[in-house]
């Protein structure tokens, strides 16, 4: 590549996010066939992809009876719909998502070469690369989420360079991907207004967006109160102490604790992300709602940056690191800017690690994954199949599969569980052991096993839950 072309935004962008997508494929794939992937989330996007293709409302039955328009306000996952009708495997939404993301870090590398130069890009394509919340959301299955990268990025982009119509456009569908990117729109009119130098033009431009923020928000809690059974969204738990709602028996428990440790983690990889020197940037004023929204709620999961939830985030603190570059003299940039990713670089490696995930595994298969397709040989394509959290993507191209946990209503089939001590979300070891200890009860149940994995066949329909531990 010569050098004109490593002066050209596009060109650099491209190959940066080609880069990028490769990378997050690689991760992507490493944990499906390492038999680490799970129905939440994996499995419930791939159901909602499935009924998305048919030309229905997204629903999962791993999640429950309701569509998923009850649980979050999320339109924008009807691309997954698409992309499932190219190839229906859940590994096509890893490969979607890996796109998504891989777009976000081209804006933003480009971004960086034309208004900074080649070395601010690469060193925003190492951030890319190299950032926590960008692997940790690469290797949390798939969530509605990474949809709003790019467009985030675009956002971030659009201030840069007062390019209102594409702010426009990115806040139209930023509603479009999660109820509570409203909040984010809204601030971003405000922000819009603030950084115009408050004229009039600014104003009626700044309220554009604040408008298109309210009406998302109104939108999405009128869309999630008319499908969820409560009449609101079930999530209001986290912020106001209840624990209500069909839904919220789904997601994690509330915490009452303060834990102020943990509460900060989001502020804290904020600038990180950042690299330190963008808090000289009011762009961070973008991403206030979704740090006051996590730090606020009493889910323990919001607060941690091992899930999805820095994602949105990410495009924010590189497009405020990329403003205030400038304003930094040199020494103390370079200084910083090596901290910030040194330390990007060992959360990330450490996660990976703790998370046992091996880059090569992306080409090779676990004989795990081998093992349950030779158990669920001889099952009738479609049958009703209650799975195990770590099973259930595996079985979804091939069986209508629901969650196999504790007073699971579902009636079914099959079900399929792992005979092992390893924790997992509702099903636990204890509950386990005693469902399969029960089994000696059940002469006319039939059991298979391949490894450590059992397959029950029931001899007709009937719902397969587990009982709660004592």
């Amino acid at each position: 590549m010569n050098q004109p072309l490593l002066r050209r935004p596009a060109v650099v962008g491209a190959a940066a996010g080609a880069l990028a997508f490769v990378w997050f494929v690689v991760l992507a794939l490493a944990r499906w066939n390492e038999g680490r992937a799970t129905s939440y989330d994996l499995g419930i996007f791939s159901q909602a992809a499935q009924q998305w293709s048919r030309g229905n409302l997204p629903r999962a039955f791993i999640r429950g009876d309701h569509t998923l328009l009850a649980d979050h306000f999320s339109p924008a996952t009807a691309v997954f719909g698409v992309a499932w009708r190219i190839w229906p495997d859940p590994r096509v939404l890893l490969l979607t998502q890996a796109l998504f993301l891989a777009v976000g870090v081209a804006i933003m590398v480009g971004t960086a070469l034309a208004r900074l130069g080649v070395r601010a890009a690469a060193v925003v394509l190492l951030a890319g690369l190299a950032s926590k919340a960008m692997v940790a959301g690469d290797l949390f299955d798939v969530h509605e989420v990474a949809l709003a990268v790019p467009l985030t990025a675009v956002l971030v982009w659009a201030f840069l360079e007062r390019r209102f119509r594409w702010a426009v456009v990115a806040c139209l569908l930023l509603v479009l991907v999660k109820e509570d990117l409203g909040l984010t729109v809204g601030v971003a009119g405000i922000l819009w207004w603030w950084r115009a130098g408050r004229d009039r033009k600014g104003l009626r431009e700044g309220l554009v967006l604040c408008v298109i923020g309210a009406v998302g928000l109104v939108l999405a809690l009128v869309v999630i109160g008319h499908f969820n059974p409560s009449g609101h969204t079930s999530y209001l738990d986290y912020f106001t102490g209840g624990s209500s709602g069909d839904l919220a028996a789904h997601s994690e428990p509330p915490v009452h604790e303060l834990a102020l440790d943990q509460r900060i983690v989001p502020l804290f990889m904020l600038a990180v992300a950042t690299l330190v020197i963008g808090a000289r940037s009011s762009l961070l004023w973008l991403a206030a709602p979704t740090i006051a929204w996590r730090v606020l709620s009493s889910n323990a999961s919001y607060w941690s940056s091992d899930n999805h939830y820095d994602l949105v985030l990410w495009p924010i603190a590189i497009g405020a690191a990329i403003e205030a570059w400038p304003r930094w003299s040199v020494q103390p940039r370079r200084a910083l800017v090596a901290a910030g990713l040194v330390v990007s670089a060992i959360a990330s490696v450490g996660f990976i690690a703790d998370r046992g995930v091996n880059p090569l595994s992306a080409f090779s298969r676990d004989a795990k994954l081998d093992a349950l397709d030779q158990l669920m040989s001889g099952v009738p394509h479609g049958s009703k199949v209650a799975a195990q959290n770590s099973v259930g993507p595996y079985l979804i191209p091939r069986y209508d599969v629901t969650m196999l946990g504790v007073d699971r209503p579902e009636r079914v089939a099959y079900a399929v569980l792992v005979d092992d001590d390893k924790r997992e979300f509702q099903a636990q070891p204890c509950e386990r052991a005693a469902y399969l200890a029960a089994l000696r009860q059940h002469p006319d149940w039939q059991v298979r096993r391949a490894g450590r994995l059992v397959l029950v066949r029931f001899p007709a329909a009937q719902p397969a839950g587990l009982r709660a531990c004592p």
